[in-house]
């Protein structure tokens, strides 16, 4: 099959589906091609006894324009997620768990100003990287370990923020960019309630799902699902996609949305930039595991916190409540987390919770996922300074979207709909003069 038209779509998620809205909305004839059965790309739900559960990306917060401006322009309602706003924070520090007490929140909130007392300066326009590159570039270098290393803080500090940006990161500390870090600080105005309350309080209530449907349905553009893409040929009349299928797309231009590190599975003549070759070699560091526990009866709005080397759990809190089961979305850095059976999660979750009986868990492994090979995008130490700008860049008729090098918020919904919206305004404007 051959088949000819302004615009196709490398990828279905969140970068795909809004660049192809944007420019079917501006008249252009669109086809969008997506290698799974369905659209979403790493955000996706599951139910279970009853339970809406999301396996991927879930939580979206006002300090994110572009999502939120989505969830206003299709009326879209959200819910709380119970463990945000715990009752009740079990901490493990040097070996033992204990109850987050009120007169130790001063120590536990002092010790996330002392960490990012530099992301002010570092980071004072976090929508615009270049405004403060030096500083960028001259901490690109370190690692959040390193950050640790170079503080003294108190036990109960360096337990609650490297649980925390373990959980951030999906990775330990010597492997997440401290720089990164200070990013997301520095998005939610470099004040803790927000930078919890962004991370994973607010979610869709009817899931992604919707907003993933009623972008789809509004944009009306072409889908191929099942459809993976071999290659793709630039000349200058515009792109010829071949899928593995062997059918061929021709088009003015290409949108390539395809993680990070998913790039290089694809064959581009020309060859893709030696930076982005690169990246996608080294590939993210984005992966742990998200593990939902199912438990019997109602264990309340509560929280846990540990390191990952104190603990398989790195952190967990409740995520939907019901008087006869409720569910805790959990977070491991712990190879084969998803298949550790359900006595040994029991031994490790009543360490923080008591007397809670533990029915089942489940999850999806997005790093063993061959359409992801990851969770969501963390940048390694010493690579900002390599990636940030050389990811985004367009490569002649190639323009590309992702949550994956968005500048502000990457790694989150709110990074994918802002990169594919910037693709679908740049394409207009070069086809259209």
């Amino acid at each position: 099959m051959s088949r000819t038209v302004d615009v196709v779509v490398i990828g279905g998620g969140f970068a795909g589906i809004t660049a192809a809205r944007d420019l079917k909305h501006r008249g252009f004839n669109v086809l969008l091609l997506e290698a799974r059965d369905r659209l979403g790309g790493r955000t996706w739900y599951k139910e279970v006894n009853g339970f809406h559960v999301e396996l991927g990306g879930t939580w979206i917060h006002w300090t994110q324009p572009f999502v939120w401006a989505e969830k206003e322009r299709y009326g879209l309602e959200v819910q709380e997620t119970p463990g945000c706003v715990a009752e009740r924070v079990a901490i493990k520090v040097d070996g033992q768990v204990n109850d987050l007490q009120e007169d130790q929140l001063a120590e536990f909130l002092q010790g996330f100003e002392l960490f990012f007392a530099e992301a002010k300066q570092v980071w004072e326009r976090p929508y615009d990287q270049d405004h403060c590159w030096d500083a960028i570039c001259a901490h690109d270098s370190q690692s959040v370990a390193d950050r640790f290393a170079a503080l003294d803080l108190t036990p109960l500090q360096r337990t609650s923020i490297g649980g925390f940006l373990e959980i951030l990161s999906m990775n330990q500390p010597e492997n997440a960019s401290y720089v990164e870090m200070m990013r997301c600080w520095s998005l939610t105005g470099w004040n803790y309630e927000i930078f919890n309350d962004t991370a994973a309080r607010y979610k869709f209530t009817n899931g992604t799902g919707e907003l993933v449907d009623a972008i789809a349905e509004d944009g009306g553009f072409d889908v191929e699902l099942n459809t993976s893409v071999a290659s793709v040929q630039q000349s200058e009349a515009g792109v010829v996609v071949t899928t593995t299928n062997g059918d061929v797309v021709n088009a003015k231009r290409a949108v390539v949305t395809l993680p990070l590190n998913l790039l290089n599975s694809v064959s581009f003549d020309p060859p893709l930039s030696a930076a982005k070759q690169e990246a996608s070699t080294l590939k993210h560091v984005g992966g742990g595991y998200k593990v939902f526990f199912e438990v019997q009866g109602d264990p309340g709005a509560v929280m846990t916190l540990s390191r990952s080397t104190d603990s398989p759990l790195i952190g967990s809190f409740t995520y939907k409540r019901g008087e006869q089961h409720s569910v805790l979305a959990g977070f491991s850095l712990e190879p084969g987390a998803l298949d550790k059976s359900v006595d040994e999660w029991q031994a490790v979750l009543e360490e923080f919770l008591p007397g809670v009986k533990l029915l089942s868990t489940f999850g999806h492994d997005w790093g063993g996922d061959a359409l992801s090979q990851g969770s969501w995008c963390t940048y390694r130490p010493g690579t900002i300074a390599r990636f940030a700008n050389a990811l985004p860049q367009q490569e002649g008729n190639l323009v590309f979207a992702s949550g994956d090098h968005a500048q502000a918020w990457r790694g989150f919904i709110e990074g994918a709909i802002a990169s594919g919206s910037s693709a679908a305004l740049g394409i207009a404007k070069s086809i259209q003069g």
